[in-house]
């Protein structure tokens, strides 16, 4: 008996220092609605959500009020070089594979062009884009920045912003012949500042084969991956990542 108490006690220890080291991630988002965003001021979204129900899972004390919410592009940065930091929704893509340790998927990615419908444009090929001299929209080390970038187009045919509000006044204004980014981010965006979303169209998918991940830095204790890895399958199988999907319908 006294045996097993110890190894208990033992058990319980080793749990308490885990969930403290939990406790020294720091987590940042972006507005990227609706998997991540701000509103009457809460951080909310499908991938924020989530997030707090795997954080209580696995033991820690911290809140949807711990985690920041940044321009993605000083995120990205800050996730790449500061230690214990975990940033999200992220694409997981070939190109950035190497750099994060990664739970998920949260949801599939689709990044697209979408263009006003009066201009009538007609994207065949990835040979037509490079082939035009369409103004694309992208908010700065995006995903849809970095896929372009590879897929060949100039760099001086993309126009970056810090968040999509400020690529969709772009698109509105006619600053900008398209706004390459995430599908569903992109009506949303158009629909909280009033926009009519008919008057868009999808003219182009860059890309359908990737999906939305909690991106950890490279530094955290492959067991803590495991364990948020774990929470997020126990919600998926549960039924509560479906109840928190609902929510954003």
């Amino acid at each position: 008996m006294k045996k097993l108490v110890g190894v208990v006690l033992m058990w319980l220890v080793s749990l308490s220092i885990h969930a403290q080291t939990i406790d020294n991630l720091s987590f940042i988002t972006e507005e990227y609605p609706p998997f991540n965003f701000e509103k009457d001021g809460k951080r909310q979204g499908i991938s924020v959500d989530t997030l707090v129900e795997m954080l209580s899972l696995v033991g820690s004390r911290k809140t949807r009020d711990d985690i920041k919410l940044w321009p993605w592009a000083r995120g990205y940065e800050t996730a790449l070089k500061e230690k214990n930091t975990v940033l999200f929704a992220t694409v997981r893509t070939n190109a950035r594979e190497h750099l994060f340790k990664w739970v998920g998927p949260i949801m599939p990615s689709r990044i697209v062009l979408v263009a006003p419908k009066s201009r009538n444009i007609i994207i065949g090929s990835i040979e037509d884009l490079n082939r035009s001299q369409y103004k694309i929209g992208v908010v700065r080390e995006d995903v849809a920045e970095q896929l372009l970038l590879k897929l060949g187009v100039k760099p001086d045919r993309i126009f970056r912003a810090t968040s999509g509000m400020n690529v969709a006044k772009m698109l509105q204004a006619g600053h900008i012949d398209m706004w390459a980014y995430g599908s569903p981010v992109i009506l949303w965006n158009m629909k909280e500042l009033g926009y009519a979303t008919s008057d868009y169209e999808e003219v182009y998918t860059l890309s359908n084969s990737e999906s939305y991940y909690y991106a950890f830095h490279k530094n955290v204790d492959d067991k803590i991956i495991a364990q948020f890895q774990q929470a997020l399958d126990y919600l998926k199988k549960s039924g509560k990542f479906d109840e928190i999907m609902v929510r954003y319908r």
